[in-house]
């Protein structure tokens, strides 16, 4: 059994799932990214209360193993708020409290449904009228699936250009160009990487280092061409271990 969240009557919200779908017209419906279900699905179940910021930092990222800034944070909360707007509900209700944290207000109606899993379905018997509707209505739950996961994959070319968009340069050397995730204190760390790395600058000029002050892992991406989803390019992907405070491969 999973819980689905009925809002306000009119949009059905799937946290195992990342989606929100109009329970008016089924075929509309709005992928949302891991962090921003986990902040909504903190906000309904304290639905009333301010849930402090740190208790987000906590619950949606550091617990997951990942760090995040003020400004990331707060872009997830405004995807929401837009994610609201999109499907008729007021953007008001998610509260800012200054230099507190989030509240989901009380005027937003929340129920909960539960889903039961799927269970394979018997083979429809085609002879009679009640099973030609089974099957009408078998069909048309595909179509809606199958629309819903097609915009969940716009969604996530949307969101995943970004992702790299949004990295921040760091060093640029005659002919490479290196660039760090923004959602770390400082860069030090990706500076000692760079120093200590040989980069293939000629064939792969654009590089993009994902690395945590936590983590022993860290993660670097090479390219051809400057990062962009609908742009042809080639990239090569790999990992770099830290032991014992060396950067090694």
């Amino acid at each position: 059994m999973t819980n689905i969240y009925l809002l306000h009557g009119s949009v059905a919200f799937w946290p195992d799932k990342n989606l929100l779908i109009s329970t008016i017209d089924e075929s509309r419906c709005l992928s949302l990214s891991n962090p921003a279900t986990r902040c909504l699905l903190i906000l309904i179940q304290h639905q009333g209360n301010v849930v402090e910021r740190d208790y987000f930092f906590q619950h949606v990222w550091e617990n997951n193993g990942a760090q995040v800034t003020n400004n990331a944070f707060y872009q997830n909360i405004s995807l929401l708020r837009r994610a609201f707007k999109e499907f008729g509900l007021n953007e008001e209700w998610i509260v800012t409290v200054p230099k507190v944290g989030i509240k989901l207000e009380n005027t937003l109606k929340v129920e909960v449904r539960q889903q039961r899993e799927e269970k394979s379905m018997p083979e429809p018997q085609l002879r009679t009228p009640a099973s030609s509707r089974a099957v009408r209505r078998v069909g048309l739950t595909l179509v809606i699936f199958f629309a819903c996961l097609a915009v969940g994959l716009i969604t996530w070319r949307s969101e995943f250009e970004p992702r790299f968009t949004s990295y921040i340069s760091v060093n640029a050397k005659t002919g490479c160009h290196y660039y760090a995730n923004p959602d770390v204190l400082n860069f030090d760390k990706h500076q000692q990487v760079i120093q200590k790395q040989a980069f293939d600058c000629q064939n792969y000029p654009w590089t993009y280092i994902t690395l945590y002050a936590n983590f022993s892992r860290i993660s670097v991406i090479a390219c051809r061409e400057q990062y962009g989803f609908w742009r042809e390019n080639a990239c090569t992907a790999r990992y770099i271990f830290i032991e014992d405070r060396h950067v090694s491969s």
